[in-house]
This record gives structure tokens, sequence and C-alpha cells, in this order.
């Protein structure tokens, strides 16, 4: 798994606190700054998993994960605004956003591994969930 991160710096923004922003979600990220944006690379996922997981917002992730991929790749923007803070907000800010691209063979095994599906709240299996809706299927034909 491959993660791409691009930040503008707008001139009203501290370009350390954007920087604050983007290793809050990704702290192991590799990061440079040139030309007003920071830009870098990294290959975890567990904090972006984590405060996804704390917020309870997997469903509504992973819908808007599904939505962006293209081939072996998913797209996506975070609210710096919301980063800075430690939570996940995906929807860009007025300053523009955090752009987040991960490129994987197997893309939709990493979504499945960052924002699972849930019933309730609660974390589910995909067979699990499969077999549900058989077996509610089945009911409704009866």
């Amino acid at each position: 798994m491959e993660i791409y991160i691009k930040s503008k710096v707008k001139p009203t923004e501290n370009k350390n606190k954007v920087r604050r922003a983007i290793l809050n979600i990704f702290p192991h990220a590799k990061l440079v700054f040139k030309d007003n944006y920071w830009e870098g690379t990294c290959r975890d996922v567990e904090t972006l998993k984590q405060r996804l997981r704390k917020q309870a917002i997997l469903d509504t992730a992973r819908a808007i994960l599904e939505e962006n991929v293209k081939g072996d790749t998913v797209t996506f923007y975070l609210n710096k605004q919301a980063a800075y803070v430690k939570a996940i907000n995906f929807d860009i800010d007025t300053h523009g956003g955090i752009f987040v691209k991960i490129k994987d063979e197997e893309i939709m095994k990493v979504i499945k591994d960052i924002a699972p599906r849930t019933k309730g709240g609660v974390i589910i299996e995909e067979e699990e969930l499969e077999q549900e809706e058989q077996e509610e299927t089945q009911k409704e034909e009866q």
C-alpha cells in the first residue's frame, strides 16, 4: 500500500499547523514543504482507522471511499481543521483540505480494513451480512 498526501498552505494559515494536521492522521508520513505545499508519502493507515472507529463513522467512511475508487486507487479529501484536532471529516474546508491517495492492488480489501461494515454500531464480517441479506430475501419470497 502506498499513500500520497498533499495539502496547500494558504497565506492565512500557519504551515506548521497544517503539517500537524496531516501528522495527526498520518503520523509516519515523510513530508516535504515546497512551493506552499506539504507533500509526502507513508504506508500506514492505523491512526486513520482508529479515528474512524472512535468517531463511529465507519459506514460513512466506507461509502465515501467506495465512491472514490478508480482502478487500484482511492482518493479523498480530509478537512484540515478537523484533522488538526485529531478528527476525521471528509470535506474540503475553505483552505482546500488534505488530499489523500491510497494505491494498492487490492484496494477494496484495504477499504474493508479501513472501514468495515457495521450493524447497530458493531463491526460485522462481510459474510455475516451477506448471509443475513439472503435470509431476509428468502423470508420476503415466502
